[in-house]
């Protein structure tokens, strides 16, 4: 399937590079009337996806489709809130792309997402501001289109055409709908509750970016058996979460870049800053994604959970923390994007405190040493003064 780019709605050169026939950054800019050059690869090409921005290539595929949703006005990157939402279902998606890729795929996997998907779509349904909208092609209606195409592919139909909800999102893309630029914009803060472990671990970095932004919310933490009641009611049955004036959401980054557009913390204007945050989201998310780190973290055999640490610390991390390394050095002196505090900076720092502090036992403190220009972001993030007000408060 080929789609031809119509009519340019951005002021900069676009090209993209990516494999023939069904590419959601493809459909992105194609039903949302974008210029751009078009370079197809075939199967047997060895040149890796990008996007060129005005002569900058991006190559991680999150980052490359919010872009896309930003130039074809198929991304609400102004109203936060549904930016969120349309998160959450992105990163669910890579992350169930993630398990499809692990030695042996359990068709239980496929069920077991579709399943949580389609709850979601059922509840964006009842969403006022999502309604307005059931004529147009969201992001996440793209991201979710590719992923049925290629379940179909996998002979699943029967675990598809069970989801009403994700079939007429396949329907509507489908037909496809152009959509319009939304331009709502949050002008208050809702009620937040963020619910974590009592540690740092994924929702720090939300935590911190609420807390340096000055925005108001109820910092809960709960234990094993107490998410174990809740686990049942949670969106994906995981943490963390954050209640948003009541209504739960969840995947960590989703609700990052969620407080950091609140915040100012993540630009809603500034498309290229946008965009390389969102490539550092998507390195980190990789690697939270990836087999050694699951892996690794719930193996009750400590024989085997110290085999799958050292392939963490050996492989699965470095390859993280070597391609952050290559980006953050071409882009800022202090920071990892541009030369202010963003989530992305929030996000480093979180992955880099992780294994500095020890607490992953197996994979030595030094692993992050090579890599000087991270440790220069984390640095910056650990003498902010904000940063050093939290880390002083009891928690």
């Amino acid at each position: 399937m080929y789609l031809r780019p119509l009519q340019m709605r951005s002021t900069v050169p676009i090209r993209l590079i990516a494999l023939e026939g069904l590419h959601p950054v493809r459909l992105a800019l194609s039903v949302g009337d974008v210029n751009f050059e078009d370079k197809p690869l075939s199967p047997t090409d060895t040149g890796q996806s990008a996007l060129q921005v005005d002569g900058e290539s991006f190559t991680h595929s999150d980052a490359m489709l919010r872009c896309a949703g930003r130039l074809s006005g198929s991304y609400p990157a102004t109203s936060p809130i549904m930016a969120l939402q349309i998160d959450e279902i992105i990163h669910v998606l890579s992350e169930v792309q993630a398990k499809m890729n692990y030695p042996k795929l359990e068709t239980s996997i496929i069920v077991h997402y579709a399943s949580l998907l389609e709850a979601r779509l059922q509840r964006l349904r009842s969403v006022p501001v999502f309604k307005l909208y059931d004529n147009k092609v969201l992001i996440h209606e793209i991201a979710l289109y590719c992923w049925t195409k290629t379940i179909r592919g996998m002979g699943f139909d029967g675990i598809i055409d069970k989801h009403k909800c994700i079939v007429q999102a396949e329907t509507k893309m489908d037909n496809q709908l152009r959509g319009k630029q939304l331009t709502q914009q949050s002008r208050k803060y809702p009620k937040l509750k963020l619910t974590y472990f009592p540690f740092p671990g994924r929702a720090e970095p939300i935590r911190l970016a609420l807390f340096i932004a000055g925005i108001p919310f109820e910092d809960e933490r709960i234990g094993v058996d107490e998410l174990n009641r809740r686990r049942s009611k949670l969106p994906f049955n995981q943490l963390p979460v954050l209640e948003i004036d009541g209504d739960v959401v969840s995947q960590a980054l989703g609700i990052l870049r969620y407080v950091g557009t609140l915040g100012g913390l993540y630009s809603s204007s500034d498309i290229k800053e946008a965009l390389r945050i969102d490539e550092v989201f998507s390195l980190v998310d990789a690697f939270y994604s990836s087999y050694a780190w699951n892996a690794s973290y719930f193996e009750v055999d400590p024989e085997k959970q110290m085999k799958l640490r050292t392939l963490l610390a050996e492989e699965t991390l470095p390859t993280t923390l070597r391609f952050l390394e290559l980006r953050v050095s071409c882009w800022s002196r202090r920071h990892s994007v541009s030369d202010r505090l963003t989530v992305g900076d929030l996000a480093i720092y979180s992955l880099l405190w992780t294994f500095q502090s020890g607490r992953i036992l197996g994979v030595p403190v030094s692993v992050v040493a090579p890599y000087k220009s991270l440790l220069r972001v984390y640095h910056t993030v650990a003498t902010n003064s904000k940063v050093v007000e939290w880390c002083s408060m009891p928690h």
